[in-house]
């Protein structure tokens, strides 16, 4: 076998190894299509030289045909990793810090500079990775030891060990955090007072100004949630739907329950607050405004709870099929029937009791 350069390049290009031997001054080094090294500012794979810091001699293209072969299967599995070559610089390419800073480039890439995806960022990923010491490692223990300084069974638990979870890997850290989530579950949160048709008629009713007057009612009538009032356009015709046009779930079609609604307050007559700028502020900033603004106006609980009372009349009053309300929600099924099926009261169950009496016995 011979051992010059173009021979192992020949036997390279023949197995299809996808990386080629250069020689350099005296050195040689390798060539291929490579992830982005750490600290550079590329996001996508693009060709680059892989020094080996070996002479350009017959046993050294010996050596580097055998780290060809041996990268080219690496980067064919996905498996490539910088920080072997990296020598000097891996220990300060190891942080948590730096990792940060990498998974934050890629979220960004990937959802832009829109002001709720950043307030996300804040929010779920900004306020975990805080916690991590910036200038050590990104070890296992580190993420571990991490979790646990939060307390157990919590919303903040469960979050922390999802987020690092992905931040692990995405830094190619093998660690487990699934199993120090604890028994955090939304259905144990408490259940809320539900406002009555009645109640909320009457609420709608007392609220003098005309404005957040229409939101509470588009609220009330689709059950929006409060920031999706300003990117709602009601129909004026049968059957009297609600688009939403933006919002934490995009673009949807919801239909009024119940109808008379509709037609008594005349909500296609669009009166949302001619004051409130939507120019970049977060569906959490405008949801903001909408609670400021009803309490204001004296309503006594919160705005949320037209969401729920709304899931509840499809349930119980109009037998709406879970997909199908879940998709005028905003939300898949699994998420309405967690959410909503809590705040079901023994009078909902005792009245769907009766109904099937009524329908299959008492005829």
């Amino acid at each position: 076998m011979k051992w010059t350069l173009d021979e192992v390049n020949g036997r390279l290009k023949a197995g299809n190894v996808g990386v080629v031997v250069c020689q350099r001054g005296d050195r040689l080094s390798l060539r291929g299509t490579f992830p982005p090294k750490p600290l550079s500012n590329k996001l996508v794979w693009h060709q680059q030289y892989l020094s080996l810091g070996i002479y350009a001699n017959p046993a050294g293209l010996q050596r580097a045909e055998a780290e060809a072969k041996e990268i080219g299967g690496l980067l064919a599995s996905g498996r490539f990793d910088w920080g072997k070559y990296l020598g000097e610089e891996k220990e300060r390419l190891l942080t948590c810090g730096y990792w940060v800073d990498k998974f934050k480039q890629e979220y960004n890439a990937c959802n832009g500079d829109d002001p709720t995806k950043q307030q996300t960022w804040k929010r779920h990923y900004e306020a975990c990775f805080n916690k991590l010491p910036q200038n050590e490692n990104l070890t296992p223990e580190i993420l571990i030891t991490t979790v646990v300084s939060t307390p157990a069974n919590t919303w903040t638990r469960r979050t922390m060990c999802q987020k690092l979870e992905q931040l692990a890997k995405f830094a190619g850290v093998k660690v487990d955090l699934k199993k120090y989530q604890g028994e955090y579950s939304s259905s144990k949160q408490i259940i809320r007072q539900l406002p009555s048709e009645e109640e909320i008629a009457a609420v709608r009713d007392a609220i003098s100004h005309s404005e957040w007057q229409w939101v509470f009612g588009v609220m009330s009538c689709f059950g929006l949630r409060p920031h999706e009032s300003f990117y709602s356009e009601v129909s004026s015709v049968h059957p009297y739907t609600c688009t939403v046009a933006d919002g934490k779930t995009g673009e949807r079609i919801v239909y009024p329950l119940p109808l008379e609604w509709v037609i008594q307050w005349k909500l296609w007559e669009n009166k949302k607050p001619s004051k409130v700028s939507l120019e970049g502020v977060t569906d959490k900033d405008l949801g903001s405004r909408v609670y400021k603004a009803l309490r204001r106006y004296g309503v006594n609980f919160k705005p949320y709870n037209l969401r729920h009372s709304y899931a509840i009349r499809a349930a119980t009053k109009y037998k709406v099929p879970i997909i199908v309300a879940a998709k005028w929600m905003g939300h898949s099924p699994t998420v309405h029937t967690n959410t909503y099926g809590r705040h079901l009261t023994d009078i909902d169950h005792q009245e769907i009791f009766e109904r099937i009496n009524e329908q299959f016995y008492l005829r």
